[in-house]
């Protein structure tokens, strides 16, 4: 399927599970462990399935009100306002075929899955071997979720960064399914990315060929850098968080010489924004001169390994068509990636593909690549046959 000529991959969608369906690729021991967070578990009303809510924060004061307002027990982002057109499908985590309706609907060939906001959840709770247990369900789930449309439906393997062993098992276990394209990988509180622990995740990730992914947290743990300190305001928070964690982890694993050790690994940033990566790049240059000290050595300048071939970040619809074209005038047509977030309140469904095809300054070219090509050069692996 090709949409007024241009293949369209998006870079960044979701996908739950919700609990009930993970629960079923968990064991029976683990089933029992979970029967400890019962009190949190809470229905989500466009499923109908259920998730666990625990460790979450609600930004409840109004800009100039003197206090927060009393929290909604078990809600999630009280007050925030989707962005859809129309509803996506609820039945699209039961069944990729339903999945696929939308994808049709919005002129997408392919998708790459994230998991939505339990994934997070976990790394805010004490028992590591439930949180791994958590990714290795996802996994089993991933494969026969994609199974059905291998060509269209693509994911990544989510890496427990407070379980290193694990998350090295797991990538090696799932690093060449067809699936498979990039690792996710999110430090927990307190733990810099950048972290030499951390050292046999991006290992593995490039010994099977898979990018790594930075996609960003904001209302629930691990939370982003700011998130904490937008002063209980919602507005601040997603408005903030979402850009400073991008800024912030991929200048960690830029300025670590992870890109320098090994030289063919690709680096992501999705969910982030796009028009700030211009002033960023200028910003890390001179400061990786003026305090080299607070860096290792590095073979090249950190705009050098944005402009390298190996460095990608998927767009914010919002930011809109000058600001896109303005990156691509300063970067070139090689780095930007269309994304939709679907189904997520962010997401424009069903009019987000319509919308950027409607960017008339994008020359032909560069839009192609946007839509597709670059896309395909980050998530290396894919195989459309």
């Amino acid at each position: 399927m090709a949409k007024n000529g241009y293949k369209i991959f998006d870079s960044d969608t979701h996908v739950g599970p919700q609990a009930d369906i993970l629960e079923r690729y968990l064991s029976a021991a683990d089933r029992e462990r979970l029967q400890g967070f019962a009190e949190f578990r809470r229905e989500n009303r466009r499923t109908g399935h259920f998730t666990y809510n625990f460790n979450t924060r609600q930004y409840t004061r109004r800009i100039g009100d003197p206090e927060a307002r009393p929290a909604v027990p078990g809600e999630y982002m009280t007050g925030f306002t989707a962005q859809h057109k129309q509803p996506p499908n609820p039945l699209a985590e039961d069944d990729p075929a339903e999945r696929l309706k939308d994808m049709d609907l919005e002129g997408v060939d392919v998708n790459l899955l994230l998991p939505s906001g339990w994934f997070g959840v976990w790394t805010s709770q004490p028992d590591l071997a439930l949180e791994s247990s958590q990714y290795a369900a996802y996994h089993r789930w991933m494969d026969d979720y994609c199974a059905p449309f291998p060509d269209r439906l693509t994911g990544v393997i989510l890496c427990s960064c407070r379980d290193v062993e694990s998350a090295v098992s797991e990538i090696n276990r799932w690093g060449k399914s067809r699936w498979a394209m990039a690792v996710f990988a999110y430090a927990p509180f307190g733990k810099p990315l950048d972290h030499p622990d951390l050292e046999p995740i991006w290992s593995a990730a490039a010994e099977h060929d898979l990018s790594v992914v930075l996609h960003t947290f904001t209302v629930a743990p691990p939370y982003a850098p700011g998130g904490l300190d937008t002063w209980d305001n919602l507005w601040l928070q997603r408005s903030a968080a979402h850009p400073w964690c991008g800024m912030r982890n991929m200048a960690s694993i830029i300025g670590s010489g992870v890109m320098d050790r090994y030289p063919e690994l690709r680096v992501g940033v999705l969910e982030a924004g796009h028009g700030w990566l211009p002033f960023w790049i200028k910003r890390l240059d001179e400061h990786a001169h003026s305090i080299a000290a607070a860096l290792p050595p590095l073979k090249h300048k950190p705009s050098e390994y944005v402009a390298s071939g190996r460095y990608f970040q998927s767009i914010e619809m919002s930011e809109g068509e000058d600001v896109t074209m303005s990156v691509i005038d300063l970067l070139g047509e090689d780095i930007l990636m269309y994304a939709s977030d679907y189904p997520h309140g962010e997401s424009w469904f069903p009019i987000s593909v319509d919308t950027v095809m409607g960017w008339e300054r994008i020359p032909e070219r560069a839009k192609k690549k946007l839509f597709w090509d670059n896309a395909v050069n980050f998530y290396r692996r894919y195989d459309s046959g």
